[in-house]
């Protein structure tokens, strides 16, 4: 068994709350470290979604900083390169509007690409409150029903044992087991 990590070419990542502290500081950061090491292949779409109005630019403002270069000159392409692989979408957690756009942004990339299998990963950097919400509207609105999806649940799953079983139930319909990080 091999332990090297890697995604699948085309995957699309998305990172739910982008704007955010713990997407700026540890999500990008890390996806970013797993590019440069040659981790994540390049042909990877990166989309940041979160309630805040921001431009791709602004978002790359918010994250650069954080992003460790170890290499000097060299990481600076990296960098650039890694930004390409990035956009950003605005959206609410609890409407279909958002969504919409989202699953528009990937089938695009997906057909430019003429993936058959889509592969996309949804990693919710968000508050407890608006985990349920969001995987309701990705079940409904960007689910991959013809390929792989995984949805990792990031931060404290509930408040106490009592809500994190609650949390556990309401999404069990949603996704599989095995869809679920």
């Amino acid at each position: 068994m091999s332990s090297h990590v890697s995604f699948e070419k085309n995957t699309v990542v998305v990172i739910f709350g982008a704007s955010g502290d713990l997407a700026k500081k540890k999500t990008f950061p890390a996806l970013f470290g797993l590019f440069r090491e040659g981790y994540l292949d390049p042909s990877t779409k990166i989309i940041g979604y979160a309630r805040s109005k921001l431009t791709n630019q602004e978002l790359y403002d918010k994250i650069q900083q954080y992003l460790k270069k170890p290499h000097g000159e060299k990481d600076d392409q990296k960098i650039k390169e890694f930004f390409q692989m990035i956009n950003y979408i605005s959206g609410q957690y609890d409407t279909d509007e958002g969504f919409l756009t989202l699953n528009n942004e990937i089938e695009t990339f997906e057909k430019s690409k003429g993936i058959d299998i889509p592969h996309r990963l949804f990693y919710l950097a968000l508050p407890p409150s608006v985990f349920l919400p969001v995987a309701q509207q990705l079940k409904k609105n960007v689910y991959a029903n013809n390929g792989i999806t995984r949805v990792i649940v990031e931060k404290a799953f509930g408040h106490d044992l009592e809500s994190a079983r609650k949390l556990q139930a309401d999404l069990a319909p949603l996704f599989k087991e095995e869809e679920i990080f």
